[in-house]
């Protein structure tokens, strides 16, 4: 008989911050390479650890998203699904289990994150709107652009500040957003949350935050304005909320979660992360006639209202794995292992973001490699210099490949403006690495910097000769073509 949502939770004295609340019973095997062969194969594959067959990569930190191992519960449910395309049974427990998780009737399933996002801009976002965010995902900024939309990044200033010590970095700026709706109400329809700030440092979002946003919202709006909470990470928000602010330290991470949700109007998710699934995501909204609106778009989009492009057993796997992703017990141990890769990265001296929250960890590549001009893109020279040194998988989002278009004239490569950290993401695969995994990413981290300035910069390859240019609607998706090229020979 499998263990019970409840029965994971039960009280225990054994330290689930210092050993995993669970067990490995399969595992799967890694293809040995040498340095030589690391070396050949990122030339050969464009510089890029995301563009390298996978195979190829010792331990993969490129992305969290679908990566991560599903429980024996999960794979116990698969058996159960039911590929009936209309009104399948696996539909009823994946709905029941969302609107608990969500707190929200209406529940929509996606194949994944971005068709979930791609009808809610589609139907709430209109031309000239400006839709504030505490810093847009490069998809949801994708929608805008494709909606002639302007998207507004307001990260507040905490996260600017290196040596700020708060938890919350990455909440909007309550300021900028208040100012905002003062000056150009009737332009907001839509304003967009990130919990955590995906793209910057994975930084957690603060209920009072949350909270702050909705009274701006009601006071000051002009006309109907959709709230919506990017949940792809929520759990693991939750759980820095738990942990860091006052009047939270006794609630569940799913109560947690469920007053997030509370102030919002609907929420989209890709499931691959926090689900715990390898695929699926989901769109839940408050409002039924909303909820009718984005009806027609779905099945144009992904199929049926009780499947949404994903098979039945991916309904069942979601159901399970959404409440196993918001467990406390099994958050705590994934912060743990964040702790244990940072501060391995701090003993070596490679230079992190603090704090490393529950997502994941970043690394400040400016300080690895000073010698490298931000233009010139030292996380990604530090990203292939250590994929050399130990075939591990990041992924750069310094000024080379997440540098800011200008949103007043997106497709002017000239405009781009530079990142405020240059920054490589080091996000951790769900219940799939050891500890001795990532005490071995930081050493190969630390073997790259050694080289020093024998590690070179790199430039922009020309795009005329690589592919056509992006149009204005799809500029928003440039981080994922963009090509470039060192400058000299890596050693």
């Amino acid at each position: 008989m499998r263990i019970s949502n409840e029965e994971m939770l039960a009280p225990t004295d054994i330290p689930f911050n210092q050993v995993p609340p669970y067990r490995v019973k399969v595992v799967e095997y890694t293809k040995p390479t040498t340095r030589a062969q690391r070396k050949e194969l990122i030339k050969q594959h464009n510089w890029s650890a995301p563009n390298l067959p996978a195979e190829y990569v010792y331990v993969n930190m490129v992305t969290d998203s679908g990566t991560s191992a599903m429980s024996d519960r999960q794979w116990v449910a698969m058996w159960l699904g039911d590929e009936s395309y209309f009104n399948c049974k696996s539909w009823y427990g994946l709905e029941d289990a969302l609107q608990t998780f969500t707190g929200m009737k209406y529940i929509l399933p996606s194949h994944q994150g971005r068709s979930g996002e791609g009808i809610v801009y589609e139907e709430f976002v209109k031309a000239g709107d400006l839709v504030p965010s505490n810093c847009h995902f490069t998809t949801t900024r994708a929608h805008c652009y494709y909606n002639d939309a302007i998207p507004m990044d307001m990260t507040c200033p905490e996260y600017y500040d290196e040596k700020n010590t708060s938890w919350f970095k990455g909440n909007i700026d309550t300021v900028k957003l208040e100012q905002l709706f003062k000056e150009n109400a009737d332009k907001i329809g839509f304003v967009e949350l990130v919990a955590p700030n995906n793209l910057c440092a994975g930084q957690p979002v603060s209920m009072a935050n949350i909270r702050e946003v909705r009274r701006i919202i009601d006071k000051y709006k002009k006309r109907d304005v959709i709230f919506s909470l990017d949940v792809a990470r929520i759990s693991e928000n939750a759980w820095i909320i738990k942990k860091y602010e006052a009047g939270y330290g006794d609630k569940s991470c799913l109560e947690i979660v469920q007053e997030m949700m509370s102030y919002a109007d609907l929420s989209h998710m890709s499931a691959k992360k926090c689900g715990l699934v390898n695929m699926g995501g989901f769109v839940s909204v408050r409002d039924k006639i909303n909820y009718m609106k984005l009806q027609p778009k779905l099945i144009r989009m992904d199929g049926f209202l009780t499947y949404g492009g994903l098979a039945g057993r991916d309904l069942e796997a979601l159901a399970v794995g959404i409440m196993e992703g918001v467990n406390d017990y099994y958050l705590e141990d994934k912060q743990r292992q964040c702790d244990v890769f940072a501060n391995a990265c701090k003993a070596r001296g490679v230079a992190t973001f603090n704090p490393a929250c529950t997502l994941g960890a970043w690394i400040l590549a400016e300080y690895c490699l000073p010698h490298i001009p931000k233009k010139n893109g030292p996380g990604t020279a530090l990203c292939v210099q250590a994929y050399i040194e130990g075939g591990v998988g990041f992924t750069s989002m310094d000024s080379l490949h997440r540098g800011r278009e200008d949103s007043s004239d997106p497709t002017n490569v000239e405009k781009i403006q530079l990142a405020p950290y240059e920054l490589i993401r080091c996000a951790f695969p769900r219940r799939a690495y050891t500890d001795s995994h990532y005490e071995w990413c930081a050493e190969s981290l630390y073997r790259a910097m050694q080289w020093g300035d024998k590690i070179p910069g790199y430039v922009r390859q020309k795009m005329d000769d690589i592919r056509p240019p992006l149009q204005k609607r799809d500029i928003g998706l440039r981080a994922f073509f963009d090509e470039y090229e060192p400058l000299f020979e890596h050693p």
